[in-house]
């Protein structure tokens, strides 16, 4: 078919992937509603939802009638909704769970600068500080509620990741585990529970440490794991066996990214293990690489950042001082990059 011939299922194409936004806001709306968490039990209809979270009848038979055709509910004959597993995700206490994350990340501090989407493109700047005023942290700073639901959706993300991450790596061999910008330590915790005989050391913000004490507290790891505040562009932590980022690195552009990469360098011994926990995009791309390809935008928009590919990855490396010894596959969106000490 010619390129430029239009047929009727183009434009209904165009309208699907426009609509995205809206019913990811749909998406969002549900979760922040707690309507997974009214539906863990018996199915209920719109009146009955709408009573039990607070909502407008009519406006609440609208939303679920969106959210039953974008695949997040489904509905009975009587009207009565009943969650999807994915909609189950959405529960506040259900293992996986995603609630934090969709909440945070189409809440303003995310909503608003991606809808200056363009503006970066023709700048390569990020949006950010133009549709909030400062940095992203500056804004969570003055916005309690959202940086609570980031806070819980990164946990969130790291309970997924870290239980991909111990069932694809070796940690047991290791005798410190750094964990450098391990937020509440949820990765640490993971990776020391698969080397019993090792210890770890949190690293992390001192505001960040700070707020995770009760955290890090309930892992049960007295003796094993002690926390340090400071900022991994001056120092960290000395004499590591393992240096763990996980997703620390795509956050930032080559230059800041390369700085980290050095920090964790000089700190190292020469027989230290870096592992990176981090998104890899792939040298082709297919359908498979919407998500990695979008994730990295959203870094573009939010932070300047970007997701690199493998042989971006070993240049950035190999001009901090590390090797790319291998990329280790897990079974979720995930990769893990182990790099040594070059000579």
């Amino acid at each position: 078919m010619d390129a430029n011939q239009t047929t009727p299922e183009i434009p209904i194409q165009i309208f699907q992937m426009m609509m995205g936004g809206w019913a990811a806001q749909c998406l969002a709306t549900v979760a922040r509603l707690g309507i997974a968490d009214e539906l863990d039990e018996r199915a209920m209809t719109s009146d009955e939802l709408a009573h039990a979270v607070g909502a407008d009848s009519d406006a609440m038979a609208r939303l679920l009638r969106a959210a039953t055709a974008t695949g997040l509910l489904t509905a009975d004959d009587d009207l009565r909704y009943h969650a999807t597993p994915a909609a189950a995700c959405l529960r506040r206490d259900a293992p996986g769970s995603m609630r934090n994350l969709v909440i945070s990340l189409l809440a303003p501090g995310h909503w608003k600068p991606w809808g200056h989407l363009y503006d970066t493109i023709v700048t390569g700047q990020p949006a950010v500080e133009a549709t909030l005023g400062c940095a992203l942290w500056d804004y969570y700073d003055h916005n309690d509620e959202e940086l609570e639901w980031f806070a819980g959706g990164m946990s969130d993300i790291s309970n997924v990741v870290s239980l991909d991450t111990v069932a694809a790596y070796d940690f047991a061999r290791f005798e410190t585990i750094v964990d450098v910008g391990g937020s509440h330590g949820v990765m640490l915790a993971a990776a020391l529970s698969a080397a019993p005989d090792g210890r770890g050391v949190l690293f992390d913000r001192p505001d960040v440490i700070a707020a995770g004490r009760d955290t890090v507290a309930s892992y049960g790891l007295d003796g094993r794991l002690t926390t340090i505040g400071g900022d991994f562009f001056h120092e960290v932590p000395a004499g590591g066996d393992l240096y763990l980022l996980k997703a620390i690195v795509h956050d930032w552009d080559d230059a800041a990214a390369r700085t980290i990469l050095q920090r964790v360098r000089a700190a190292a011994k020469p027989s230290s293990t870096l592992l990176l926990v981090e998104l890899l995009l792939p040298d082709t791309i297919t359908a498979a690489a919407a998500p990695v390809t979008l994730m990295d935008l959203n870094m573009l928009v939010l932070f300047g950042g970007r997701e690199r590919t493998e042989a971006e990855f070993r240049a950035l490396l190999g001009s901090a001082g590390w090797t790319l010894d291998r990329v280790v596959p897990t079974r979720g969106m995930g990769s893990l990059l182990e790099a040594t000490c070059s000579a």
